[in-house]
């Protein structure tokens, strides 16, 4: 029990460090890369917190099996180069034995990535997507700025030449508008005027024309008006967004697949997605007793090499879960094969290199 304490202590410290270190610097660096993006919209500091909600799933999803894999790494190296191995071993103490710590680390790691991959994650893309509707929203009730293009939601943008009262009266104005799946729109008016309203936006547009064309350029029509009224349901917008597969829970992915005949790409597209977030998860269980045999081989001192040792491995294993993903997507093997063959791997080889460690086929580092 107090071996079983020791180990435990030693290793929650190492992976609680990697966690923070890793998830802070990763969030860190993405953070200073929006903020410059969003530097004109005034965020507040409620509106930063929900932006490091929003972004954590990102990088935990992948940080959480390499914390797993690299505190065991560390562990291990530590107890080899302190000869604590070749102690427990002199005391009849099975290597296996030192590996409880290890699988309860690895089942604590699966299930917090489990919960970040199949509900942390797609709710984060999802509100995230939100958040810049409401950024947008936002903008737009500042006013219009004068002679420059602004995007004022995917596919609809305005041009004014001129701007008073606080942006919301312009002259000579410009609208491209592409949120029809159907045709485009060019709206030029000589003036016009913002009006917001709970949930709208409303553009009254005066002497003006306005231009459709269908997307195969085989329809046009052309109008002119004296007035004309652009109206922008923020809310039904947002509602009706047609959201990616990575917002979708695992119960609308299968959905989603399920309208397309076996074989189809877009039933692949969305199996692909559902087997991959049941697959990934288990990298966090599989590499910390990978790391173990591993961390107690690493003969280079210091934690640098086991470092190097660690993200070689996890970066093999991310490449068979991309090539996985990609042979699924293909249609070369079924998705469920694909995604957890890398798993099967993984698996296969932490029992063999403990066992080998075990009965003294690999050697320690000294």
């Amino acid at each position: 029990m107090l071996l079983f304490r020791y180990l435990s202590l030693e290793l929650w410290k190492n992976f609680i460090l990697v966690l923070l270190s890793l998830t802070g610097l990763l969030l860190l660096t993405r953070l200073v890369a929006l903020l410059v993006e969003l530097s004109s919209e005034n965020l507040g500091y409620y509106d930063y917190l929900r932006l490091v909600l929003y972004l954590a799933p990102l990088f935990l999803t992948f940080i959480l099996p390499l914390a797993a894999l690299l505190a065991s790494i560390f562990l291990f190296l530590c107890l080899s180069q302190d000869q604590e191995l070749l102690a427990f071993e002199s005391l009849g103490i099975p290597f296996v034995k030192l590996l409880k710590p290890v699988i309860l680390l690895g089942l604590v790691s699966l299930l917090m990535t489990s919960f970040v991959t199949l509900k942390y994650l797609p709710w984060s893309k999802k509100a995230f997507r939100s958040f810049l509707f409401e950024i947008t929203e936002r903008k737009i009730e500042k006013g219009i700025p004068p002679k420059k293009f602004m995007s004022l939601i995917p596919g609809l943008s305005i041009f004014v030449e001129k701007a008073w009262g606080e942006g919301r009266r312009f002259a000579v104005v410009f609208m491209i508008d592409e949120t029809s799946p159907r045709e485009r729109g060019l709206i030029f008016a000589r003036r016009g005027e913002l009006l917001t309203r709970s949930g709208y936006i409303e553009f009254r547009l005066f002497e003006g024309s306005l231009h459709l064309a269908s997307r195969d350029l085989q329809k046009i029509q052309e109008m002119e008006f004296e007035e004309y009224v652009y109206r922008l349901d923020v809310a039904k917008l947002e509602r009706s967004r047609r959201r990616s597969r990575g917002e979708m829970s695992l119960a609308e992915l299968k959905a989603m697949a399920a309208r397309y005949p076996p074989g189809h790409k877009k039933r692949l597209y969305y199996l692909t997605e559902y087997y991959q977030r049941l697959a990934f998860p288990w990298a966090a269980f599989f590499l910390p007793l990978i790391g173990a045999p591993l961390g107690a081989m690493v003969k280079a001192s210091g934690k640098g090499a086991a470092f190097f040792v660690a993200v070689f491995v996890y970066l093999v294993y991310y490449f068979l879960q991309s090539a996985g993903s990609s042979l699924a997507q293909a249609g070369i093997l079924p998705p469920s094969l694909a995604l957890f063959l890398p798993n099967i791997i993984l698996g296969g080889l932490s029992l063999v290199l403990v066992w080998a460690f075990q009965k003294g086929k690999i050697g320690r580092g000294k």
